[in-house]
């Protein structure tokens, strides 16, 4: 009976998190009965709230329609790795497709499409070049320009402004844009504040 349908849930983190831990996701969908009784179960038998913080994920789309085995539309996240789904026209990294879910903030819902997959993937390759431009950056003694002092904290912001992945991305595309234009010679940056972009 409720709230005991929910053990197995308790178990686990208790066994592997320990009685309480930071943050519990989930979906939408399992904030009430699920989450709920995991609380009742935690606080009855341990005197205590599993989690600090609770994350409920909004539900995910597949070109425009809910994910569902009914409606063909459903498959695994490692036969997206493998391409081995009809559903997309390639296989992705995994790096890609986390990418791609970080593009939307975790309470809004995500519409996974072969466009959405393909701009993920072409944003995260624009962002592994820009990092990996950084080791030979050419330094100046005097003020950066732009002011990367200013963008830095932001990115801690964004994180720290309920998750909020998107904003964070855009500050990364920022900083990105950064090094491409020290890169060109149309900016230049202080070794201090190369040293905190790294």
């Amino acid at each position: 009976g409720n709230p005991g349908w929910h053990i197995e849930c308790t178990a686990m983190s208790t066994k592997y998190l320990g009685s309480e831990f930071d943050i519990h996701g989930g979906g939408m969908d399992l904030k009430f009965p699920h989450h709920e009784d995991e609380i009742a179960q935690n606080c009855g038998s341990l005197g205590c709230n599993p989690a600090r913080i609770w994350m409920h994920a909004n539900m995910l789309n597949v070109n425009g329609q809910k994910m569902s085995k009914s409606l063909g539309n459903y498959f695994l996240p490692k036969q997206i790795v493998e391409g081995t789904t009809e559903v997309f026209e390639k296989a992705y990294a995994p790096e890609v497709i986390r990418f791609c879910m970080m593009q939307a903030h975790y309470r809004s819902t995500l519409d996974f499409t072969s466009d959405s997959l393909n701009a993920a993937e072409k944003g995260f390759t624009r962002l592994q070049d820009a990092v990996s431009k950084l080791d030979h950056l050419p330094t100046t003694n005097e003020n950066t320009s732009p002011e990367v002092s200013a963008l830095i904290p932001s990115f801690y912001q964004s994180m720290n402004d309920d998750f909020n992945a998107p904003k964070l991305i855009a500050n990364l595309f920022e900083a990105a844009k950064i090094i491409f234009a020290i890169e060109d010679g149309k900016a230049f940056i202080s070794k201090n504040d190369l040293d905190e972009l790294r």
